[in-house]
């Protein structure tokens, strides 16, 4: 029993190792399945890490309380606070943001 179980071992390793076309047959099968378990993981990859970026630019913070919320509504779900949602008061121009200074020299 021992004698056939290496028997087919070793017969196993010579199709795998001589230049048949079995050998050839089960190589470029097995570099097949080990591309597409690589492709398929780095487009399974690709396609979490875009869903989470549009998962994440969903979420909405509220001013006042500071839950996170995915609904679109003004009216914050947890402290029910009115939210500033076309964030008209951070578009301001530049210029009147500034703050002029004047050098002025001190003794």
């Amino acid at each position: 029993m021992n004698k056939t179980s290496t028997f087919i071992w070793v017969s196993i390793i010579l199709i795998f190792l001589l230049p048949s076309t079995a050998g050839r047959f089960f190589l470029d099968m097995a570099g097949g399945i080990i591309l597409i378990i690589f492709f398929g993981t780095l487009l399974i990859s690709g396609i979490g890490w875009l869903s989470w970026r549009q998962l994440k630019a969903n979420i909405k913070n509220c001013d006042n309380c500071g839950a996170n919320y995915f609904s679109e509504s003004e009216l914050c779900p947890v402290c029910g606070s009115h939210q500033n949602l076309n964030n008209s008061e951070v578009n301001i121009p530049a210029s009147s943001a500034t703050i002029d200074i004047n050098a002025e020299e001190t003794d």
